[in-house]
């Protein structure tokens, strides 16, 4: 057996001064929440991006085919193209597809008994797998698509819906204009079913309908659309797969657009998430491992003794730092095991019962997120028992300055 680790373990479990035991258990305290407070933090982060990216990208995809316009960020593009079932088919084809829907996009006016309010439609098909996913929620019936004629069932957002003080099953006008045919077009339907996202951008702004709606009112064939929406099964894909669809698939004037370049300030958001955690973790191992080496000097001052007649044995100063190393390495161990059973069980406790409220109005939510990460905890664990190993080094070099003859005298 190493002989540093031997005398570390015989003194880890001999009776330490009261001082000593508090400076220890001080430390493995504060360890502890150390570690936990990270481990929150890198989950609610994580958890806080992954719905926000769910809710983005179950209503938009991650990437869109449209015909070209100098601004990635319009949504609404004027000019139709074909709906070209070989391009559907060689996009799906595209290794990290998962689905291709296409779309319509038109603004309209939602004329209610109680006002008006403007709204941008999203014409879709049947498929479409708004109500399929747990990060939109969704009341009352989907559209209904009928065989011939397009369905009078209308989708709005549950704001817009309170606005207008509509409920489901009420009729409504839509109102909508083109400029090249003078008088507006007015459609009457009845309202099926609401969504809520929680994002202001969607809710406020949105709502669905049958796609030959929007074909009808915009005088188009029964095969134009405005935009493909691509879904893939993993978002971190998404620059790469829309370069392999322009480059493979795609002729001048179509362009490809990723999520994020339609949205750019919201993935900026959740980018400066990153920051904040970032700061969050540095300043929590920086409390952790300060605590440590403080604890650890003055474990070694109250050492001074066994420090000298180990010199005074032939034992090498290196030797003598690993002793003290090996037992402030388990205390750190000790808080950071600690810290990360809470961690783990505060995020579970959050994930199971929502304690934690948020302002759905500021953060698209109304229960603060955590996603627990196994590769996430394991990080923060080993960084954080990596950088108190390393900056208790300094205090260790304490050992070196500890004279045999003064030692042997110290009280």
């Amino acid at each position: 057996m190493n002989l540093a680790y031997y005398i570390a373990k015989q003194i880890s479990g001999n009776k330490q001064s009261t001082f000593s035991k508090f400076i220890l258990r001080l430390a493995t305290i504060a360890t502890a929440l150390s570690v936990t407070v990270m481990i929150i933090a890198i989950s609610v982060v994580d958890g806080f991006k992954t719905k926000i990216r769910e809710k983005m990208f179950v209503f938009w995809g991650h990437a869109q085919v449209t015909m070209f316009s100098a601004s990635p960020t319009s949504l609404i593009g004027d000019a139709p193209f074909l709906k070209d079932d070989q391009l559907i088919r060689d996009i799906k084809s595209v290794q990290g597809v998962q689905a291709v829907y296409p779309f319509i996009l038109k603004p309209a006016i939602v004329k209610a008994e109680k006002g008006l309010e403007g709204i941008k439609l999203k014409g879709i098909e049947s498929g479409y797998p708004l109500t399929s996913s747990d990060a939109i929620r969704f009341e009352g019936q989907p559209i209904r698509f009928a065989d011939s004629a397009y369905s009078s069932d209308l989708i709005l957002s549950q704001s817009t819906m309170q606005r207008l003080n509509l409920n489901i099953g009420d009729p409504v006008f839509l109102v909508f204009f083109n400029p090249e045919q003078g008088n507006p077009s007015v459609r009457k339907l009845t309202v099926a079913g609401s969504f809520h996202t929680g994002m202001e951008e969607v809710d406020q702004g949105f709502g669905l309908c049958d796609i030959r709606l929007l074909r009808s009112v915009n005088r188009w064939s029964e095969r134009d659309i405005s935009a493909l929406q691509v879904s893939l099964k993993d978002y971190r894909q998404s620059e790469a797969v829309s370069a392999t669809i322009y480059q493979d698939y795609l002729q001048p004037p179509m362009s490809v657009s990723t999520i994020k370049e339609i949205y750019p300030y919201i993935f900026a958001w959740l980018d400066f998430q990153n920051t904040n955690a970032a700061l969050i973790l540095v300043i929590m191992a920086v409390v952790a491992a300060i605590n440590m080496a403080t604890a650890l000097l003055i474990y070694i001052l109250e050492r001074t003794q066994m420090v000298g007649t180990l010199k005074a044995l032939g034992m090498q100063n290196r030797q003598i730092r690993q002793v003290f190393l090996y037992h402030a390495a388990r205390v750190t161990l000790k808080g950071i095991l600690w810290g990360t059973f809470f961690g783990v069980l505060l995020c579970w406790l959050q994930l199971q019962f929502s304690l934690v409220k948020l302002d759905e109005s500021v953060y698209y939510m109304k229960t603060a997120p955590v996603s627990i990460n196994g590769f996430y905890i394991l990080l923060v664990a080993l960084g954080t028992l990596l950088f108190c190993s390393l900056i208790m080094l300094l205090p260790a070099l304490m050992v070196k300055k500890i004279k045999i003859i003064n030692a042997l005298k110290f009280r």
